[in-house]
């Protein structure tokens, strides 16, 4: 070879390098770097699940809307479980939460320990005295 076949072909080694060395550094450290990049997909793939929610719960919501335009036993269901609303002929009942009342054997003994706040008095008092 040559002596201005070795000049170019070292220039062009050097460009080369120099070109691959270039581009590693703006894929690691430049402006949209790969890090960024990677996190920018990310943020996508989060907002792309959060539309695929959004319209899952518009399809219910809009079933609901249909129903509640065009079936009257929906309708009337959601009259009563949530304005309590009855028809003219019915009676309605009320359930209370009813305790069963205690037998003798179950009777109430009260404890022979001082409530707190009898304990907090008594250290007022003695806190007082002194």
């Amino acid at each position: 070879m040559s002596n201005e076949h070795k000049v170019l072909d070292r220039g062009l080694k050097l460009t080369v390098l120099f070109t691959l060395l270039l581009a590693i550094y703006t894929i690691l450290f430049g402006e949209n770097n790969i890090f960024k990049y990677f996190d920018k997909v990310k943020t996508r793939n989060e907002l792309l699940s959060q539309v695929e929610s959004l319209k899952s719960e518009n399809k219910k919501l809009q079933r609901t809307i249909d129903y509640l335009q065009n079936d009257p036993f929906y309708i009337e269901k959601k009259a009563r479980e949530n304005l309590g609303l009855i028809k003219e002929d019915e009676e309605v009942y009320v359930l209370v939460n009813y305790k069963k009342p205690q037998t003798k054997d179950e009777e109430f003994e009260p404890s022979n320990q001082i409530k707190w706040i009898d304990k907090i008095k008594e250290k007022y008092q003695e806190f007082k005295i002194q």
